[in-house]
């Protein structure tokens, strides 16, 4: 079977998408699907853009979108629409496959499967809908149509799954779940091992540990909330890491602006961005890892922690019910003081910390990238025939 696969989301500065969720995906995907042997594998890339050559396989084969003559400041939505659809139209594919729907044009192939990892931006669009409501409207119509086109749609959870059958009103049969995996370089970590890596990033003392975005949906205030409130009940409360490029999030100032107000002074660290290579140290040095979002496809951070032996808090938003299990402690997405008492159990219970600690690996390793891979491959069968 002959398989095409947009692989922008490997290229720097592409919507965003390298070193995030969306990239992490493709990228993965892709190694895994290599790695099965079954099929013949192309990727698709944007000439404008670099190329990170490691997140490419050996064995995957390469083509080239055309290139869009003129600098446009709207160049990757003209290459999708515009310039994709006319590129694969003579290509000689059984499928292919658009790892983000954001990224897939209107005209699609006729055998082809687009993943569609969540529907935050339709579930949650009083927190996200800019100033400039009517290109957001365009951009989700066009998301929403591309999706009902779609002959095979992936997914990452069931949750996700029901919600998109409820806002693109898409039958259930065409819906297929694929849950994503956990690299195996995300293990437990003895103390020893990570200690260059605590130095290096600044973080000396005991600490907690939260990764991922403040955008709105992520419900970072809440946590500052619930960690002043656990501070000041308690005085040997670890310190609270934020990790990741916080400073280029829109809502960076205003997330400062409380901490201070808050207080929490050097309590608060923030290391900026953490490397691939240095994340299973972070998560296994912490005393807990928290995850308080409102709503997520999926949730790969604290699956990532889980399979460290890190204990987990986190709350029930969207998918994270599902995925976690009760390898966790589940709090509602909206109660803070549930939130901090879950922490304070974890800091101040041995035992439950040592179980959680137990309990994660083992939970953590019914996801693996193969496992995303061959669920990936039937679909691309059913649409192959």
């Amino acid at each position: 079977m002959r398989v095409g696969f947009d692989g922008r989301a490997f290229q720097p500065g592409y919507k965003g998408h390298f070193g995030r969720g969306i990239g992490l995906y493709a990228t993965e995907l892709v190694r895994a699907l290599a790695a099965l042997g079954d099929i013949e594998l192309v990727v698709h890339l944007d000439p404008a853009r670099a190329v990170d050559d490691a997140r490419i396989p050996a064995g995957a084969a390469r083509a080239w979108y055309p290139r869009v003559p003129l600098a446009v400041p709207q160049h990757d939505h003209v290459v999708t629409q515009l310039l994709v659809p006319p590129a694969l139209a003579g290509a000689r594919y059984d499928v292919f496959h658009f790892p983000s729907m954001q990224d897939a044009p209107l005209l699609l192939p006729r055998r082809c499967v687009v993943t569609v990892h969540d529907v935050i931006l339709f579930h949650m669009q009083h927190l996200y809908a800019p100033r400039r409501p009517a290109p957001y409207r365009l951009a989700r119509a066009l998301e929403r149509a591309t999706v009902r086109r779609s002959p095979r749609v992936l997914t990452d959870s069931e949750a996700s799954r029901a919600d998109i059958v409820r806002w693109f009103g898409i039958e259930d049969a065409r819906v297929r779940v694929a849950p994503l995996g956990v690299a195996p370089r995300f293990r437990p970590c003895p103390p020893g091992a990570a200690a260059p890596v605590l130095a290096r990033l600044d973080i000396p003392r005991p600490f907690m540990l939260y990764l991922g975005g403040i955008d709105a949906r992520k419900n970072v205030p809440r946590l500052l909330d619930a960690y002043a409130a656990l501070r000041a009940r308690r005085a040997d409360t670890p310190d609270l890491v934020l990790a990741g490029r916080l400073e280029r999030e829109a809502g960076y100032d205003a997330l400062m602006a409380r901490a201070r107000a808050l207080g929490l002074g050097d309590a608060l660290r923030l290391p900026g961005y953490v490397s691939d290579d240095d994340l299973p140290a972070l998560l296994s040095a912490a005393r807990v890892f928290v995850f308080p979002s409102l709503y997520e496809g999926f949730g790969l951070p604290p699956l990532e922690a889980l399979a460290c032996g890190t204990p987990v808090v986190a709350s029930d938003g969207g998918s994270l019910r599902e995925v976690l299990g009760d390898a966790a402690l589940l709090v509602p997405a909206d109660d803070t003081g549930a939130l901090g008492a879950a922490l304070e159990r974890v800091l101040t219970d041995p035992a439950l910390a040592a179980d959680l600690s137990r309990r994660g690996p083992l939970h953590a390793a019914a996801f693996t990238w193969e496992r995303t891979a061959r669920a990936t491959l039937a679909a691309y069968r059913e649409i192959a025939g």
